[in-house]
Parts: C-alpha cells; structure tokens; sequence
C-alpha cells in the first residue's frame, strides 16, 4: 500500500497525534493496551522486526512475487486485497483506493495527484 498515507506508519514517525488516537482505539475498541512507542511500523519492505504486523498476508505475498507494491501483481486486485478493503476499517479501502488509481493511471502520475492536495 502507501506507508506515507498509513496512520501507524505516520504515528510511529513523529505524528504523536495519530499515535494517542491508536492508542485509545485500542483501548476503547478492542479492550486493548497498547503502549504508544509499541506504534511504530518500518515498513512493509522493512525489517519484519520493526513492522506492525509481519504476518500480513498481502505483505508477506507480495515478498514472495517479488513486487513492492500490490497494484504491481497481474492479480491485483486479489482476494486477499478486496478482504482486507472490506474488513470495516475505513482507512483500509482507503488503502485499497490508492492503489487501484495508482495502477489506473501511473505511479509518477498518482505521486503529482497527491503533491497537488498536499
């Protein structure tokens, strides 16, 4: 997907307001706690050590296709992407989105959309 766009990836590189409201959620949500320096995420093409969830099913299939990003995969978008954009959390269809314009029109062009609404 998009690191820059993810909450937890945003959270855990300095935006200490996205990091409480993940905190809280947790808390609130799933009865959970949730340390705030435990919200940090290395990426998808990072260290597995470092990453919020190193059993993602899409990350770990797209490591083993040897593409960096979904919308790269000839099967894109799969079963695994449409569960995960369906699963009630708004910010993964989102995600999903993102992607399917990014393969609808072009990395390079996708990256100026966003420059654009910045």
């Amino acid at each position: 997907m998009n690191c820059a766009k993810c909450d937890i990836y945003e959270a855990g590189h300095g935006d200490k307001k996205k990091r409480d409201e993940i905190v809280e959620w947790f808390r609130k949500e799933r009865n959970e706690t949730v340390k705030p320096e435990q919200v940090r995420c290395a990426a998808c093409r990072g260290s597995l050590d470092l990453h919020w969830s190193p059993d993602c099913k899409m990350m770990l299939c797209a490591r083993k296709r040897r593409i960096q990003y979904c919308f790269e995969c000839e099967s894109f978008p799969c079963g695994l992407v449409e569960e995960f954009a369906t699963d009630g959390m708004e910010h993964h269809r989102r995600a999903v989105e993102r992607s399917k314009r990014v393969k609808e029109i072009g990395f390079e062009p996708w990256i100026a959309e966003q420059e654009a609404t910045k």
